[in-house]
């Protein structure tokens, strides 16, 4: 009886350290207090590197846009072409800026990630929030944590919005401008946003949050039009050499007038017993009018001509789009739940484009095509938490089903859409199902191993492409995978710590790269559908993430330095292959498609350095440098690729963000945004690296900001690329823009 009560005894005692061990390990997740500590990830859950934006941050970020919030944040990018671009995709570190289904976001747990496809069209629903909303984003770098989904493969984003606390009446009104010149354009542009909210306390049960926010803004022309040598007036073209051939550059695409309506609700109660509720409604009406293209050229009487022009068209948009979403978390049998669930719909979504001008007349003619979109996605996430001993154990369940469907016709007046005549249609739906399990062992009061386990199922079904009066249906398809991860983590001290991590993950196609083929551009069949530019066999892409991160805090300045490799198997991306034709197949032909390339593999370093007080009290400092080095290492369908650099990713990356509060009344900001030149292309050829229209060239952005707070109102004047650098993304970016902000907050 002795032996056992001893056992017993010891026992205890080593459940009891195991608690402690235990709660040290929790603790050092969640607790925040100060600057840099709330810079740590709060809501996101990894073992590996991850960081989290502020709100003092935020702040001083000229931010017009949701996706603003997130410019300087490490080895990242947002491909935001001008103020309220729809198509504003997020890359993370190795990612081509049309991979977009490796990007997982949310906002506070409700998907926001557009996984229709893979394209400059599919950039995750920025507008369901506006600026003022947020009070962090958390970002973690790839895909090393099981609760999420193989979309985690670059990395993943929760943007996490403001508490209601009380009850207060907050009006913003924003007015920004820049003046743009490249070749012959010289424009004016203006934008302006006016965003009111209501925030009421439910007393001290939780709150509700009213917004509407109104938006208009005129963005620099996109594309710029080539003149065919040898018409008429070709001579007057501007020769732009910087391919290292000539582009003859003769007209511009219209002004990007872009207005958005944006409704927003959102809320949180207690609804007793430890459990509280958590909701999200947004419905945005966005549209963008190019109705105006210019010409350079001018005719025998000096009016502008589009003679010779290629590919001037006219176009108008409409989008209505809504996202809701409920949460509920509690605690069952010592267990602390999270659930939610959420739904987005494309209520509308129609986009009108006149025909090409003709070359002969240059006339825009009355004829266009008009496609119509139809999507909707739901998201359903379970996960379940509790520590048991030396265990902190997450179990969870997940579900994602995509749907969607686009159209395109002829109309003999593209405005009114008279008369349209059904051409081609693509479709389909995918849904994907997840369980994960996740274990972080306290090993020792300083080592911590965390190991999880992640299964998906993957089925795509419904998949259909109509071309005229030809129909051909594709045979459903499913797939799994298994995703183990493992990181140890040592921290030798508080201010210490080291973390080694290897995952695994698998992307799966999405309905856009299986079934929705897109249109020849270029030639004698233009507008038709390529019936050779999309593979429905496609497998998924998988994933071997490494990483080894360490950081060290010395007094009021953290350094953290990481080191990564990953390999992706099977990459999804376009290339150039030699395939029998569809309309003879004893014929081969070269085809750009989406197709698997063998091997991906990319080496990087990231240094992150965070300091509050720097020299001077209230002197704060933000910087990160990122080195990339991403190459194809196998490619069975065309080994001629195999040594080049992945598109669109740079080899440097570099961001810094100096503050400085003045007094009480005032706070100032300098920032820096830098690239280097990344290959344009796949195939690294002589034009692939370039700084020009039509390339991916290097940039140094200088943003500056400045707010003063004089009581209830804080009054800001901003400006983002100060020294006017012109930059592209095949597109340009925005020029200097000035920026002038008003935000009052008044109780209620």
């Amino acid at each position: 009886m002795g032996a056992s009560m001893g056992a017993s005894a010891d026992t205890s005692a080593a459940d009891a350290e195991a608690s402690a061990i235990g709660k040290r390990v929790r603790d050092s997740e969640i607790v925040v207090t100060g600057t840099l500590e709330s810079r740590e990830l709060q809501k996101l859950k990894s073992p590996a590197l991850g960081v989290s934006i502020d709100s003092e941050q935020i702040g001083a970020i000229n931010t017009i846009n949701t996706e603003d919030a997130i410019r300087y944040a490490p080895n990242l990018i947002v491909r935001k072409r001008y103020i309220g671009d729809a198509n504003a995709t997020l890359s993370f570190r190795n990612m081509h800026t049309t991979q977009t289904p490796r990007a997982l976001v949310t906002v506070d747990g409700f998907l926001i990630s557009d996984f229709l496809g893979a394209s400059y069209s599919t950039a995750p629903k920025w507008a369901v929030l506006a600026p003022g909303d947020i009070a962090r984003a958390e970002i973690i770098y790839g895909p090393t944590s099981a609760r999420y989904s193989g979309n985690s493969l670059g990395g993943t984003l929760e943007l996490v919005t403001r508490e209601i606390t009380e009850n207060a009446l907050r009006l913003n009104a924003q007015g920004f401008f820049q003046n743009y010149k490249y070749y012959d354009t010289d424009e004016d542009l203006y934008g302006y946003s006016l965003d009111a909210q209501a925030d009421l306390k439910l007393d001290d049960r939780g709150g509700i949050s009213f917004g509407y926010r109104h938006f208009e803004n005129e963005g620099q022309p996109q594309q710029w039009r080539t003149v065919t040598p040898g018409t008429p007036y070709a001579d007057q073209a501007i020769v732009d050499m910087g391919l290292g051939f000539p582009l003859r550059i003769a007209a511009q695409d219209a002004i990007a007038d872009a207005t958005e309506d944006q409704f927003r609700l959102r809320g949180n109660y207690d609804l007793g017993q430890g459990w509280t509720m958590r909701a999200l409604a947004a419905l945005l009406i966005d549209q963008d009018d190019t109705t105006n293209p210019k010409s350079f050229l001018r005719d025998e009487s000096g009016a502008p001509t589009f003679i010779g022009i290629s590919g001037i068209t006219q176009g108008l948009s409409t989008s209505h789009e809504l996202l809701t979403g409920l949460g509920l978390n509690g605690t069952i049998s010592g267990w602390s739940v999270d659930l939610a669930a959420s739904r987005f719909t494309l209520l509308k979504d129609r986009q009108r484009q006149s025909d090409p001008a003709d070359v002969t007349t240059g006339i825009i003619p009355d004829s266009g095509k008009v496609t119509d979109d139809d999507a909707h996605w739901t998201a359903l996430n379970a996960t379940a938490e509790r520590v048991l001993g030396i265990h902190s154990l997450s179990l969870g369940a997940s579900y994602t089903g995509y749907y969607g469907n686009s159209e395109t016709s002829a109309t003999t007046a593209w405005r009114s859409m008279s008369d349209p005549v059904l051409q081609n249609a693509s479709g389909g739906e995918t849904e994907l199902v997840g369980l994960f399990a996740e274990d972080a062992l306290a090993l020792t009061p300083e080592i911590t191993a965390t190991l999880g386990l992640r299964w998906e199922h993957w089925r795509a079904q419904n998949g259909f492409l109509l071309n005229g009066d030809d129909r051909v249906d594709y045979a459903s398809r499913s797939d799994d995978a298994w995703s183990p991860k493992a990181a140890l983590t040592w921290r030798p001290d508080a201010m210490t710590e080291f973390t080694a991590s290897a995952a695994w993950a698998t992307r799966f196609p999405t309905i856009g790269e299986l079934y929705q083929a897109s249109l020849i551009s270029y030639g004698p069949n233009v507008g038709e559908v390529d019936l050779d530019g999309f593979n429905p066999d496609l497998t998924p892409e998988k994933g071997f993430d490494l990483q080894l991160t360490a950081s060290r805090r010395i007094d009021n300045v953290k350094v953290t330095l990481s080191g990564y490799r990953q390999a992706v198997e099977d990459t999804l991306f376009s290339q150039s292959i030699l395939i029998p034709s569809s309309d003879d197949p004893g014929t081969i032909v070269s085809q750009s498609l989406i197709t698997n390339i063998g091997e991906v593999e990319t080496w990087g370093i990231d240094l992150i350095v965070a300091a509050e007080d720097l020299i001077l009290d209230g002197l704060d400092l933000d910087a990160n440098l990122s080195w990339i080095d991403a190459k194809i290492t196998e490619n069975p369908l065309n080994p001629a690729l195999v040594g080049n650099r992945f598109p669109r990713v740079p080899e440097w990356r570099a961001n810094a963000s100096l503050r400085y509060r003045v007094s009480d009344a005032l706070d100032v900001a300098a920032n820096v945004r830098h690239q280097n030149t990344p290959d344009r292309n796949i195939e690294n050829n002589s034009s692939s690296r370039c700084g020009t229209y039509y390339c991916v060239s290097p940039f140094t952005f200088v943003d500056l900001k400045a707010t003063t707070h004089l009581g209830a109102v804080d009054l800001s004047v901003g400006v983002d690329n100060l020294l006017d650098e012109k930059a592209f993304v095949f597109h340009p970016y925005p020029g200097r823009t000035v920026s002038i902000g008003l935000h009052w907050k008044g109780g209620l």
